[in-house]
């Protein structure tokens, strides 16, 4: 099963246009859908989720329309939106048994209860289920909102932004879930941060101010920018002059010091080296160059 989204388009009142004739095709497996605050990915993401309407343009999960059948696709649909609220001390075992019984999951209580059971098993809390939510700490909030969306096996799963704020450790529990979950289910994985779109996506699109700049691999991604990316340590002074005359793309601090990315069909010269492009300078150089068009 893949969804195909063709010309989505949606603008809020006061004219700000946050989807512009969007189009993907996303396939099973693990989608990133990757572009800063702002873009356009939560509007995307809400739209796909039944939240809101478009102005335009189609969705098809398979042969399911998905703008005009919104019960029928909650019915496969699990979403993790960038932030939930609990109920304040109810266990992970009462919270998803109530989620499961609103969603109409199990054909019974007992039934419910070892699905229930599976899903915390899954993600690593069973043996917190009697503890409360609220108390969770972020990663075990998002292994939680993990398992509320998994319920009903879902052909659809959205997640946005699910590792911000996460430390190492629990972001690296999570990407391992999501990966699992993604070998056969449509996952789209909505971030701002390149290393998750990196570490677990085969597909990816970038978006910004409502347009898709690129879409494919992220591989294919690297691959576009070989022989055009030149990097240099240089001090705090020389980054300004830098900046003012030539096409940066990004800049971080090593050991104290600049390391600064440009953009050049050429050798820039005074000290530049070729580097072998990475998602960042992607992610960086289709931003800037779209809001320069823009």
């Amino acid at each position: 099963m893949q969804l195909v989204i063709k010309n989505l388009s949606k603008t809020y009142p006061g004219g700000v246009r946050a989807l512009d004739n969007v189009s993907m095709t996303i396939p099973t497996g693990m989608f990133g859908l990757l572009g800063p605050n702002g873009a356009g990915k939560s509007t995307l993401m809400r739209t796909l989720a039944t939240l809101q309407t478009a102005d335009s343009g189609s969705a098809m999960l398979g042969t399911l329309d998905v703008l005009n059948n919104k019960r029928e696709v909650r019915e496969l649909l699990g979403y993790l939106p960038q932030e939930f609220g609990v109920y304040p001390r109810t266990s992970a075992t009462v919270l998803l048994t109530h989620l499961a019984t609103l969603k109409g999951v199990g054909r019974n209580s007992v039934e419910r209860r070892e699905i229930v059971a599976g899903l915390l098993e899954r993600v690593n809390l069973y043996n917190v289920r009697s503890k409360s939510v609220a108390n969770y700490s972020g990663g075990m909030r998002q292994r939680f909102g993990i398992a509320q969306a998994l319920l009903g096996d879902p052909k659809l799963l959205i997640v946005d932004e699910p590792t911000a704020g996460l430390d190492p450790g629990e972001r690296n529990r999570f990407y391992n879930l999501l990966s699992e979950v993604g070998e056969s289910v449509v996952v789209i994985l909505s971030t701002h941060i390149v290393e998750d779109v990196k570490e677990l996506c085969t597909n990816m699109s970038i978006i910004n101010n409502g347009r898709v700049l690129f879409a494919g691999s992220p591989s294919q991604a690297e691959v576009s920018l070989e022989g055009r990316i030149w990097a240099k340590s240089m001090s705090k002074e020389e980054l300004r002059k830098c900046q003012s005359e030539m096409d940066v793309i990004s800049n971080k601090l090593i050991e104290g010091r600049p390391v600064v990315h440009v953009y050049s069909e050429t050798n820039p010269g005074n000290g530049f080296a070729a580097v072998a492009p990475n998602l960042e300078d992607v992610f960086f150089s289709q931003i800037k160059h779209c809001s320069r068009v823009a």
